[in-house]
């Protein structure tokens, strides 16, 4: 259907604007024609300014006009062009539109890839994030579980290696005690031959001596020596039988010891049994240990391989997404092919519209109207071509893009191969150095980072073993022959720890006087204690005793570099302990025969040796005690001075100096004591009460008071005051030490030198005492005075010295032949009465004085088995009573 509406009046102009419409102009009419199919737009309005009202005109003339004016436009050739170039503009439009849609869809599906494949990016990050983790964790687990059993192998041949030496000592143990055994049942034999043959030879040099008297006498006592020859006749055979008696129990003995000696034999071969047995159930135990172990190595390889699956899954994810970036290359591939197409149809447009310009030039009279708007749709072609060019520049960069994110995913996945390879590499070189940091730490002992109070406490017990073994030993009263000879005290006097220890003179009176027992018990545990310091109280024992170099050096690292000191001291600790445990052994036994050497004189043969297996007990705990200490990360060293002002020292107070100070203070008084037997007795000056030996009630109490000191002493740093029930031990000023009996143990932490205990020392005012007795015994020459500090008196006889070789704790028999013998020197006349009576006491006297020998060497030979036998208990009170 088509409506046309015409005037004639003028002819015609015809407009076209960009917009579709064509609008006709005449001086008088005013045409519109809408035609359907036509390529112009949907309406063209025409209209006159100056036309009359429609409803004026006729209307057959209005139809005719319009019918003329359609015949007249179809018939004109330029309305046919112009509707042909409009109509192909129309369609180059709705297919600019169309390739609008379709690049704007392109750009969603663009994006939309993108965001899939960030997302993917992400998703694949995400998973690799856990998979290195879980691969992390794996590889923490097999490195532990290589460790546990590197470790488990190692206790496995530790095990092996300790059964096996175990076996072996046990063995080597064995042979050297039945050796051991063998010798000393050889040796006791050999003893005990000699001393039979040495009482043999002393009972008949005695008996040729007596008789020899005997025949001096003859023409005087003839009768009466008869009759007493016979009774030593009849004495002497009984003492032969008591003697015979006495080999045969000897020999009995002897016979028990050897079949104590079978039954410790067999006894430590069933301990050896017993100890290849507990080897062989260890190494069982390692054995299941062992095969525990492979099932953890077997399910540590379980895992990996499902690590292995899971890197698979991983690497199969990954090119499904390859692929899927393939199919996307290949849609922009299909994108760019459009693209191309639509290049070369522009590219036909552009040829044809120049074909058209060509046309519209001829014409160029006949459509000038048209130029303005081929001008404004040559204008909008171009906006469309820039436009173009501008997506088509777009799609390139996008293109670009996604060569860059394909370049970077592939540099993503080369790294992380990469990363995987040096992961793989730092683990190898991981291991390697783990392996390396291993053996090096084999080299070294791990110290111990105990508390102070441990290590006061580790030397309170040594403190503790040595104060009561030298109290116990030196508290008593010595024999007066020992007091008597200068010679039994040049070794504990001239000894160089006490030449050493201070500038002053030790003084040492040769006495049983409180001051006395208080020095002797002062010096022997200072010169204890220093030997202590010498041999045992080392860093280590690797060394012989010439290891003072090596302890300067320490001192001198520990100021420098401290952790450098702490690794020295547990490498060297870890270098050899066997030769630590024989050296430390051996240093025992140095500081057992150094110490017994300088006090083997001071002591009886039952009291030396007593004090000799105390001294060994003692310093065998203090050397394992102090290699508890050796372990320690903080260093403890002793300390002696001088100087002393750094330090707090504490005054050993001994009950003997309390009692000399005592003694000092107190008026003399002469006391009347009885000698024991009924033989006269001796008058002593004493304070107030005899100086003799304490009685064992007093005995324990003072070493109570003294153990009670030693085992307080070295907690005084760590208790309070106002806490404590004890009394608090008094602080000595430096200038008043005289000698230092204990050192003060210090610690030695990062150059730092810091008091753990307090040292124990003796004072000049305790000395005091024992300085005026030796210059009172100097200036009296020893006339006069018993060793105890009193007053000596021979049968009320003032000046009359006694013999070096009596001795009042032996009561009557020795003091009654002492008088005998000194009426002899007097040549005293007597009755013939009187003077058999006397010589039939000395002979009494003198068979008594065998017999205590015969008993002494009894104890002796038992006093040995005892310290072979631990479990034969000797009865010393027969030798207490004789």
């Amino acid at each position: 259907m088509s409506t046309t509406t015409t005037e004639t009046t003028a002819p015609p102009t015809i407009t076209a604007s960009a917009a579709g419409t064509t609008t006709i102009n005449t001086s008088s009419t005013n045409t519109t024609t809408n035609l359907a199919g036509s390529p112009l737009s949907p309406t063209t309005t025409m209209a006159s300014p100056s036309s009359p009202s429609s409803a004026n005109m006729d209307p057959t003339q209005a139809v005719d006009g319009l019918v003329r004016a359609m015949r007249d436009l179809t018939a004109d050739s330029n309305y046919k062009l112009v509707a042909d170039v409009f109509g192909q503009f129309i369609v180059l439009k709705e297919k600019n539109e169309r390739l609008s849609i379709s690049h704007r869809e392109v750009l969603d599906e663009y994006h939309r890839y993108r965001s899939e494949l960030d997302d993917w990016k992400k998703r694949l990050d995400k998973e690799k994030e856990g998979l290195e983790d879980v691969i992390q964790s794996k590889v923490q687990e097999v490195l532990h579980l290589h460790a546990m059993r590197a470790k488990l192998q190692g206790d496995l041949e530790d095990s092996a290696k300790r059964a096996a030496m175990a076996a072996e000592n046990a063995e080597r143990e064995l042979v050297r005690l039945k050796e051991d055994k063998e010798k000393e049942l050889d040796e006791l034999k050999k003893d005990k031959e000699r001393e039979l043959a040495a009482l043999k030879e002393d009972k008949e040099k005695e008996l040729a001596a007596l008789k020899e008297d005997q025949e001096q006498q003859l023409t005087k006592l003839r009768e009466d020596q008869a009759y007493e020859l016979a009774k030593l006749r009849d004495d002497m055979g009984t003492e032969l039988s008591d003697m015979k008696s006495l080999r045969g129990m000897q020999i009995s003995d002897l016979e028990a010891a050897k079949a104590a000696l079978e039954k410790s034999k067999e006894e430590l071969e069933k301990a050896a049994a017993q100890a290849a047995e507990a080897a062989a159930e260890e190494i069982a135990a390692l054995s299941n240990a062992k095969t525990l172990l492979e099932a953890w190595k077997a399910q540590a390889e379980a895992d990996l391989a499902s690590l292995q699956e899971s890197k698979t899954s991983l690497e199969t994810d990954k090119t499904k997404n390859e692929a899927e970036i393939v199919s996307l290359k290949e849609i922009v591939a299909t994108l760019e092919a459009q693209f191309k197409a639509i290049d070369d149809a522009l590219t036909a447009t552009k040829v044809e519209f120049e074909s058209l310009k060509a046309t519209e030039a001829e014409k160029t009279t006949e459509i000038e109207s048209l130029k303005a708007s081929l001008k404004a749709a040559e204008e909008e072609v171009v906006s469309l071509k820039q436009t173009l060019a501008e997506k088509t520049a777009e799609i390139e960069a996008l293109h670009s893009k996604l060569k860059a994110e394909t370049i970077r995913a592939d540099t993503a996945v080369a790294r992380s191969a990469d990363l995987q390879n040096r992961l793989d590499e730092t683990e190898d070189s991981l291991q390697t150095a783990e392996e390396k940091l291993d053996i090096l730490a084999s080299y070294q002992i791990k110290l111990h980072t105990d508390s102070e109070d441990v290590y006061v406490d580790i030397l309170d017990k040594i403190w503790t073993s040595i104060v009561t073994l030298v109290e116990s030993t030196f508290r008593p009263s010595l024999p007066e022959p020992i007091l008597s000879d200068p010679s039994c005290w040049a070794n504990l006097r001239n000894s160089p720890y006490l030449k050493h220890a201070t500038q002053l003179q030790i003084p040492l009176p040769q006495s049983n006087s409180p001051a006395a027992k208080g020095m002797r018990i002062s010096a022997v545990l200072a010169v204890l204690s220093r030997a202590l310091h010498r041999h045992l109280f080392r860093p280590v024992y690797l060394l012989d005793d010439d290891d003072e170099n090596l302890v300067k050096f320490l001192r001198v690292l520990e100021d420098e570099n401290p952790a450098r000191e702490l690794h020295l001291r547990s490498t060297l600790l870890a270098t050899m302990p066997e030769r630590q445990i024989e050296q430390g052994a051996r240093r025992v036994k140095t500081v057992v025969r150094e110490v017994s050497w300088l006090v083997q004189h001071l002591l009886s043969a039952l009291a030396f040796e007593s004090f000799v297996s105390g001294l060994e007990q003692a310093c065998k705990l203090a050397c394992e005690q102090w290699m508890r200490i050796q372990l320690a990360s903080m260093k403890i060293e002793p300390y002696f001075g001088p100087p002393y002002d750094d330090f707090d020292w504490q005054v050993l107070d001994l009950p003997e100096f309390v009692s000399s100070s005592s003694h000092q203070q107190r008026p003399f008084s002469v006391t009347l004591t009885d000698g024991g037997d009924g033989d006269d007795g001796a008058s002593t000056i004493g304070a107030g009460a005899p100086l003799s030996t304490p009685g064992p009630d007093s005995n324990s109490k003072g070493h109570n008071l003294a153990h009670s000191h030693s085992h307080s002493h070295l907690h005084n740093h760590h208790e309070d005051p106002q806490n404590s029930d004890t009394p608090q031990e008094e602080e000595i000023d430096p200038d008043d030490i005289l000698l230092v009996v204990w050192p003060s143990m210090c610690s030695v932490e990062d150059g730092d030198i810091m008091s753990i205990t307090q040292g124990l020392v003796i004072s000049k005012e305790q000395a005091r005492p024992a300085l005026e007795e030796v210059r009172r015994s100097k200036s009296q020459g020893g006339s006069g005075l018993n060793r105890d500090g009193s007053l000596n008196s021979n049968n009320g006889a003032p000046g009359m010295p006694m013999r070096p070789g009596s001795t009042t704790r032996r009561g009557g028999a020795a003091r009654g032949m002492s008088i005998a013998a000194e009426d002899r020197r007097r040549g005293e006349s007597r009755s013939p009465g009187t003077s058999e009576q006397y010589e039939h006491n000395d002979l009494k006297r003198t068979m008594c004085r065998l017999c205590l020998k015969s008993v002494s060497w009894a104890f002796n030979v038992a006093s040995r088995l005892e310290g072979h036998f631990p479990t034969w208990k000797l009865d010393t009170s027969m030798d207490e009573e004789i």
